[in-house]
């Protein structure tokens, strides 16, 4: 089948929509929205009001443009709210895997012998050899300037080139060891249930940077819920199907922030935000209807 849907002006996008029985009070300020924010991005936020069946594509009554701005304006709070408390997370997370590798293993990176899979550790040199000889920083260009052996410079310069997915990954395919388990320890979980959140972290931060709707996404994989933490958990958990919504997400971390800053406001400004936007419907998002009672979110 041939695409041959046309492009629409913003004239005919706020007819489609007032056609389709979304309600449109001011039709001067909806085009400036539709100017700045794509009408196939806000589609995205409209999607929960559309009544079925959705390929009609017909609004629920009473749906009003800004109830969708509104919606919009929520998920980017909630993304500039994870993505600030995800840095501290990635910074920390770096920091004990230097610290602990290096100890253990000097520049451990390079090992091959640390690596189950070969294949794996042969793809990540390819890839941070590839980000050294890119980088700009003045760090490297110091290394390069006055050392020639070892080739590439030790790991605590080496791993700040490392993104968040890229440590994640460096986690979970590195084998058991102290080292490994140290890390863990300093966030309070397992090895296993770390490297499961490592991943998760990274899908949804990489969500946040780059501006892609959060509030009612499943992530494509569901995260390793603890039985034994060594502190504070969910006691009210939701259901499996929605271990991979905003909620579990929200959970992971904060339990990994209270790991780094015990005196975290995290909490707080989470729930403050949902307070500012109290018409959001939490479902979309995995929230059990008795969340509020679970300790865990106790300020």
């Amino acid at each position: 089948m041939d695409f041959d849907k046309p492009g629409k002006s913003i004239e005919q996008q706020i007819a489609q929509l007032t056609e389709r029985g979304m309600f449109i009070d001011n039709p001067e300020r909806v085009a400036d929205y539709l100017s700045n924010i794509s009408y196939y991005r806000l589609s995205a936020y409209w999607y929960t009001f559309i009544e079925a069946p959705v390929d009609e594509h017909r609004f629920k009554e009473g749906t009003h443009f800004a109830q969708v701005i509104e919606t919009y304006v929520f998920d980017r709070k909630l993304r500039l709210l994870l993505f600030d408390e995800i840095e501290r997370i990635e910074v920390a997370l770096r920091t004990q895997m230097i610290h602990h590798f290096c100890l253990e293993f000097g520049n451990w990176y390079e090992n091959p012998e640390l690596f189950p899979c070969r294949e794996y550790h042969h793809k990540f040199m390819d890839l941070i050899e590839e980000e050294i000889a890119k980088s700009n920083e003045k760090f490297i260009a110091h290394y390069r300037s006055k050392y020639t052996n070892p080739r590439n410079p030790p790991c605590w310069m080496t791993l700040e080139l490392a993104s968040f997915g890229q440590l994640s990954s460096l986690y979970k395919n590195v084998k058991t060891c102290a080292a490994k388990k140290n890390v863990a320890e300093h966030f309070k979980v397992d090895e296993t249930i770390l490297s499961s959140w490592l991943e998760f972290i990274a899908v949804l931060r990489n969500r946040c940077a780059h501006h892609a709707r959060t509030w009612n996404k499943q992530l494509p994989k569901r995260p390793k819920i603890p039985t034994h933490p060594k502190q504070k958990w969910l006691t009210f958990a939701p259901k499996r199907e929605n271990f991979n919504r905003v909620y579990v997400s929200v959970a992971i971390v904060l339990y990994l922030l209270k790991c780094i800053v015990p005196t975290t406001t995290f909490v707080t400004r989470f729930k403050n935000l949902l307070k500012e936007y109290p018409a959001i419907p939490r479902a979309y998002m995995g929230f059990p209807d008795n969340w509020e009672e679970d300790h865990f979110w106790d300020v």
